[in-house]
């Protein structure tokens, strides 16, 4: 019993003492972990910095109305684009864009591509791209056009937007020569109508056929003040292995400028559309594509700044004729409603220049004197 006591009394005396040392050493180590919270999450903090800083959004959207003669008016949240770029490093850039289409009724992959950045006169570009085919498929942003709808020749002959999957190459070979070119999947030429040419031929990317690819190229020339001209080509095989539909080359050319000189601008647009096999295509789907199809437009716009402002407003007027069925194979027969012209002529404001409200009407002309008018109203935005 007396042990007991006396290892009792001696555990009380060593704990007496070490007690004190202890939560000294206890403190040190909360310090230290007080410390070592703050050091991570100070890294936290530039982390997260690091990343925010890599990532940038951008979009566009337009609400337009439309009212038809002799049709039924029509308001259409047409458009919502939301983007990302994302900067893996200053070499590997990814970018991206979704289209929420019709009050995101349908959605759509705009684009979603790697960028691959060697210099200035030679990059790679990968994935999902729009076709460098006219000066509007790739930057079809709302506010950098006048009218509410895009130039019909832009929709019916050159289907904007129009995006295909493949890779290439792009840069600028001396200061204002640009160019790019790749190699992408082909249209599917089972998609092809009489009215609307190859449009309903592009496949998004969505599962697309790849029997049969293309090449697409662009050259622009922006090297003085003002100025831009723009040259574009596109060739490729269509049939995707249906040989019921034959070889249905497809051959696209086309060429375009813009020249500004004070508030006057002056645009201009011709387009070529080449399809072998017209015939086997009509035996297959009963359209009656055009082995020839052409289009043109020009335009004029004038624009009157606001004093000691950002604002501006812009009055335009556009003539175009574009004919899906130019020339057809032997022994088919030519809709003359699909040989069209219209002239456009509207407002454009800008409180600033990335926001436009625009006002414009429509004169439709076509080969059955078919005629019509129509008046549209948008409001558009990107940033």
């Amino acid at each position: 019993m007396r042990i007991t006591k006396d290892i009792f009394f001696i555990f009380l005396l060593v704990l007496i003492f070490a007690v004190p040392a202890f939560a000294d050493r206890l403190s040190d180590m909360e310090e230290k972990i007080e410390h070592l919270t703050n050091e991570l999450e100070e890294l936290k903090m530039e982390r997260t910095d690091e990343d925010e800083s890599k990532i940038h959004f951008h979009g566009y959207g337009e609400l337009h109305y439309n009212a038809i003669e002799s049709d039924e008016n029509e308001i259409d949240m047409h458009r919502m684009v939301i983007g990302l770029t994302y900067n893996f490093t200053d070499r590997i850039i990814l970018d991206a864009e979704v289209d929420f289409e019709h009050a995101a009724q349908e959605i759509e992959l705009e684009f979603a591509h790697l960028d691959f950045l060697v210099n200035d006169a030679f990059n790679i570009r990968a994935g999902t791209i729009l076709m460098p085919v006219g000066y509007l498929n790739e930057y079809h942003e709302p506010p950098l056009f006048y009218s509410v709808e895009r130039p019909y020749v832009q929709k019916y002959l050159i289907p904007t937007t129009w995006q295909e999957g493949g890779a290439g190459i792009f840069g600028e070979l001396i200061p204002g020569l640009r160019y790019r070119t790749y190699v992408v999947g082909g249209l599917d030429a089972s998609g092809f109508t009489a009215k609307d040419g190859i449009r309903k031929g592009r496949q998004k990317v969505s599962e697309a056929k790849a029997e049969d690819l293309a090449f697409v190229g662009r050259l622009e020339y922006v090297g003085l003040p003002g100025l831009q001209l723009g040259a574009s080509f596109y060739t490729g095989g269509a049939a995707q292995d249906d040989p019921s539909l034959g070889d249905a080359d497809v051959t696209l050319a086309e060429v375009d400028g813009k020249y500004r000189i004070g508030n006057l601008e002056l645009i201009g647009l011709y387009t070529r559309t080449d399809i072998d096999d017209t015939d086997k295509i009509f035996a297959a789907t009963g359209q009656a594509v055009g082995e020839e199809q052409t289009g043109w437009y020009t335009e004029a716009a004038y624009h009157i700044p606001f004093s000691s402002s950002k604002k501006e407003l812009v009055v335009f007027a556009r003539r175009e004729e574009f004919d899906t069925q130019k020339k057809l194979s032997s022994g088919l027969t030519k809709d003359p409603a699909n040989d069209r012209e219209v002239t456009t002529a509207g407002l454009a404001y800008y409180p600033i220049p990335e926001v436009a409200i625009k006002a414009d009407y429509e004169i439709w002309k076509d080969g059955t004197r078919n005629d019509f008018n129509v008046f549209n109203l948008g409001a558009t935005y990107m940033f």
